[in-house]
């Protein structure tokens, strides 16, 4: 893949917490081309769907073999915090919280986790919080694309033809 990704959103959204959900993701270019993806689970959480969001950009960033940093904008505290800050001590513990109880998610983390660390040696990502429904445009169209799913509607995607999307590697887990 020749374009450069410059930034990319992510968002999730539940109708009910559990219940319903869907996630979206914002992939920005430095040539302003935009890739939109997303997707949905019958039962499930809204940290789960945040999660998902942001694990589809990392795939993402992957595969386009980018070897330059990325900037992700998520509207969860949850996971900004989770990737940056708290797994380096979940995982020292054995996947337990200060509490001594099992980290929620862990599945999950572990997934973020294992991509975050394969990009931080060649597209290192920088995590930035965005506040949600604060009128950011990217943030907004990615919880659009997120509640679309949730409500079991499928959103129009703004999308890269497939002979530009990148080919997916395998990824080691």
């Amino acid at each position: 893949m020749a374009q450069r990704i410059q930034t990319i959103y992510t968002d999730g959204a539940c109708s009910g917490n559990p219940g319903p959900g869907g996630w979206g993701t914002v992939v920005y270019f430095v040539d302003g081309t935009i890739h939109e993806m997303g997707g949905a689970e019958a039962h499930t959480t809204n940290n789960r769907m945040e999660m998902q969001a942001a694990i589809a950009a990392l795939e993402f960033v992957i595969n386009s073999k980018q070897s330059s940093p990325v900037i992700l904008y998520t509207d969860s505290e949850y996971v900004k915090n989770g990737a940056t800050q708290w797994i380096t001590g979940w995982k020292k513990k054995g996947w337990k919280t200060s509490t001594g109880k099992p980290v929620l998610n862990q599945e999950l983390w572990q997934t973020l986790d294992q991509l975050n660390g394969q990009l931080s040696q060649i597209a290192p990502v920088q995590w930035r919080y965005v506040r949600g429904h604060s009128g950011n445009f990217g943030n907004e169209r990615c919880d659009a694309i997120a509640r679309t799913f949730a409500q079991g509607k499928i959103p129009q995607l703004t999308q890269l033809p497939s002979d530009q999307l990148p080919t997916p590697v395998v990824v080691i887990k």
